[in-house]
């Protein structure tokens, strides 16, 4: 797999972004909501969408190319999917490289069901 994040790992067209978010699985984290939708290809797709509430511009671009980052070196753990990743206000708080380390740490634990339904925003289950 190659270790480049080129053109065909970008999420760009309107109509596969708006299909993500109509027909994907939302998943909640502390530090990002993902949006995922499997599909056939093995090629995966990112899109990483920062808002205002993120921070200035500088803090919302380092977040983005941390995520990006974080996707580029670990593309096998997005295979066969196209993802949508949307980082909270808590993510601009962190270093780029451990960033990039959550993302995938978060990510794993959400998509092998470790944490919680959607609804209950990424807390873990209070254990009985």
């Amino acid at each position: 797999m190659s270790p480049s994040f080129g053109r065909e790992h970008r999420l760009r067209q309107r109509r596969d972004v708006a299909r993500v978010f109509q027909h994907g699985q939302r998943l909640e984290t502390p530090l990002f909501s993902f949006r995922i939708l499997p599909k056939e290809e093995p090629t995966a797709r990112l899109l990483v969408v920062a808002g205002r509430r993120l921070g200035g511009a500088v803090a919302r671009n380092r977040v983005k190319r941390a995520v990006r980052e974080g996707f580029r070196l670990n593309k096998d753990v997005f295979d066969h999917m196209d993802a949508v990743v949307i980082p909270r206000p808590g993510a601009a708080r962190l270093r780029p490289g451990e960033l990039s380390e959550r993302l995938i740490e978060e990510f794993r634990e959400v998509r092998d069901g470790q944490r919680n339904a959607a609804h209950q925003r990424g807390l873990r289950a209070e254990e009985s």
